[in-house]
């Protein structure tokens, strides 16, 4: 069981850096699909990981090079939802103005 949490916590530290990679690219679809796929990990690793793993060196070790990619990844998630949705109220501004019409008919009936 020992080797299995060793193997969870890489691939969990292999998804994170994934995830970072993506968010540079802002391939959205892939980072939250890349995101299910490291909540299956992380349930399957709080599950073999045992309270003497969290007293060894390695498990120390995983979680100092994890913490900072992992924030980076949150920090830059919650950038990009925050710019999502500054575009989509600008959209729906638009959208929600009486009388606009984004086909030009009010120009359209002048001549």
């Amino acid at each position: 069981m020992a080797e299995d949490a060793h193997v969870l916590w890489d691939q969990y530290f292999v998804l994170t850096k994934e995830m970072q990679k993506f968010l540079d690219r802002e391939d959205i679809d892939e980072f939250l699909n890349i995101a299910e796929q490291r909540n299956v990990i992380f349930d399957r690793m709080q599950e073999a990981t045992t309270p003497e793993h969290k007293k060894t060196d390695e498990y120390k070790e995983f979680l100092a090079k994890l913490q900072p990619i992992a924030k980076d990844v949150m920090d830059r998630a919650k950038s990009w939802l925050a710019r999502s949705k500054q575009r989509n109220v600008k959209v729906r501004s638009y959208t929600a103005s009486p009388g606009f019409q984004p086909n030009g008919h009010m120009v359209n009936t002048k001549y």
